[in-house]
Order: C-alpha cells, then structure tokens, then sequence
C-alpha cells in the first residue's frame, strides 16, 4: 500500500555484466507515447504490494516467459518518485544468462509492439514513457 495516488512497478531485465537489457517498446496507439520505451510492469492495485503487483503484471504482459522470469526471483533495487505527476515506482532486477535474453527476444508480448535487447548505451538514451528515463539513470548510475 502507498500514500501516493499511483503507484508503479518495472522490471530491469540484464545479463549478468549488466550490458544487455530486455525492455518492453509500446505500440503506436499508446497515449502520449507512441512507440516509445518502457520496463515490463505496470500499476499497483489497491492494497497489493509491489512484489505482487510485479508478478501479476509480468504474467499479463510476457504469460509464460514472465514465470521464467519470477522463478529467477526478482529483487527491489529502487524506490523513486517518477513523472509530472510525482508517483511512485518501485524497480526490481533480475539477471538472466545471455542465452535466456536471446529466447526472451523471441517470446510473444501481449502488451504492446514488442520485447528488444539493447545495449547499455542504447538503454541509457532510449525514449522512455512517463519520465521513466529519471528510473534508469539512477539504476545505470549505481549498477
């Protein structure tokens, strides 16, 4: 449970050397942000945890690639407040092999156009939705 209004989950999906990152592009019709760049994630309900919320949405947005993922066990790495609106949003990461990033690339997304690895630096100056790119500059910064 949170005190803000909204509250938001994203997961950082890496290597282990932290170079190669999965990240979820929106579709063209995606208010405000047509085909910009996002973490797999989404929205809190009342009263779920983070954690909770995390799992729930990972399962809506990659189904059986998301229970890959939650088997790994994600770990919180950050709290921040995000975006014009100041929500919070709570980052997790999970660290696959290089080999698990390549079968992820090719997993279906059911939410928008599709899944893409990309580099360090490419994650860095990526458009991102809701002023997510705050989110992962700090994560670059400290990891």
């Amino acid at each position: 449970m949170t005190t803000h209004a909204h509250h938001g989950v994203g997961l950082i999906v890496s290597n282990h050397a932290r170079t190669r990152f999965y990240v979820q592009q929106k579709d063209a019709s995606y208010p405000h942000y047509p085909l910009a760049y996002s973490l797999f994630g989404g929205a809190c309900e009342p009263d779920e945890a983070p954690a909770q919320a995390l799992a729930r949405e990972l399962v809506e947005e990659l189904e059986d690639a998301a229970h890959e993922l939650l088997a790994v066990g994600p770990s919180l790495v950050g709290e921040h407040v995000v975006g014009p609106t100041g929500f919070a949003y709570s980052l997790f990461e999970v660290q696959i092999t290089n080999a698990q990033i390549d079968l992820l690339e090719r997993a279906p997304v059911l939410e928008g156009e599709r899944g893409a690895v990309v580099s360090r630096a490419q994650l860095r100056s990526l458009p991102y939705i809701w002023g997510l790119e705050v989110v992962i500059a700090a994560y670059l910064e400290h990891h």
